[in-house]
């Protein structure tokens, strides 16, 4: 077996401790044998393990033991919290989800408030409108939102084919269109008066 220096670092400390198969131990101490570095590394172990294993090396403070046997099981346990707290806990826990609970439950029975241009139009422009074909929208002609060939139907006939209006160049003419009360005695639509022409 060929050992490295890497897997001397990497073993060294099993090895110390003498947790290697027999085989690991004796390719080890072979290549231990023959290389300086890995020597230096070996004894500075050795060296560090005896310090820290001599108990009078470090004299240590009175009540050490009892103050570290107690850290040690607050990290373990986890600290124990009084039955007051928990019940708090759970309340507050409690409150806060009967809070979002009846907030969702409120939250049904508001009305969103929409925008001036996504409330739905009362009443479409009476006038000729240009659309493109394979667009989405209808526009005023000339508007520099409009991209290709357009050719002119009424609002209505846009509609029926499935476009929507431009925000942009027809806002002014959806606000016109909504504030007017139709007067649907007399009144004749747009496609029926371009219709009769």
């Amino acid at each position: 077996m060929v050992v490295t220096c890497e897997d001397v670092w990497r073993e060294i400390s099993n090895y110390v401790e003498g947790d290697v198969d027999p085989a690991l131990k004796q390719a080890l101490e072979e290549h231990l044998a023959q290389c300086p570095r890995c020597q230096s590394v070996r004894d500075g172990m050795r060296n560090v393990i005896e310090l820290y294993g001599d108990k009078t090396m470090f004299p240590l403070p009175v009540g050490f033991y009892p103050r570290l046997h107690g850290r040690l099981a607050d990290q373990v346990e986890g600290r124990r919290i009084s039955r007051r707290a928990w019940l708090v806990t759970v309340g507050v826990t409690g409150a806060l989800a009967a809070s979002a609970a009846c907030a969702a439950v409120l939250d049904r029975f508001v009305p969103r408030p929409l925008s001036e241009m996504s409330q739905p139009a009362r009443r479409l422009p009476q006038r000729l409108v240009a659309i493109v074909g394979g667009g989405k929208m209808f526009h005023v002609p000339g508007c520099p939102f409009m991209h290709g060939t357009y050719h002119m139907v009424t609002a209505e006939e846009a509609v029926r084919e499935g476009y929507a209006p431009c925000t942009r160049c027809m806002r002014d003419a959806l606000r016109s269109a909504g504030k007017v009360t139709p007067d649907f005695e007399g009144e004749e639509s747009a496609s029926g008066a371009t219709e009769g022409k």
